[in-house]
């Protein structure tokens, strides 16, 4: 049975672009999101094409820097992604 690698899997590819689109919208190049992230220009241009794929602890860092908390569309685009609810919170506990 021949199975295809995650990191070609097509939601996994269509997160990747939404980060790329992300960081472009925000005027960020590759190397300034590397430095925020203690990365290589090179590893963020082969998480962007799906060379390599980004861990978990990566992922919290780009989302980070992309402001997901300022960003509706980028936090809806994440929780749908994980399949998770959003919870608008509205200053009442």
């Amino acid at each position: 049975m021949s199975r295809t690698k995650t990191i070609y899997n097509q939601d996994y590819c269509l997160f990747i672009q939404c980060l790329c689109e992300e960081r472009k919208r925000l005027g960020l190049s590759q190397l300034e999101v590397a430095q925020k992230l203690g990365m290589t220009q090179s590893e963020i241009s082969k998480i962007e094409m799906s060379e390599r794929r980004v861990d978990i602890f990566e992922l919290k860092q780009l989302l980070r820097v992309y402001r997901v908390q300022h960003n509706e569309k980028l936090r809806h685009f994440v929780v749908d992604f994980f399949g998770l609810e959003l919870h608008e919170h509205n200053g009442k506990e």
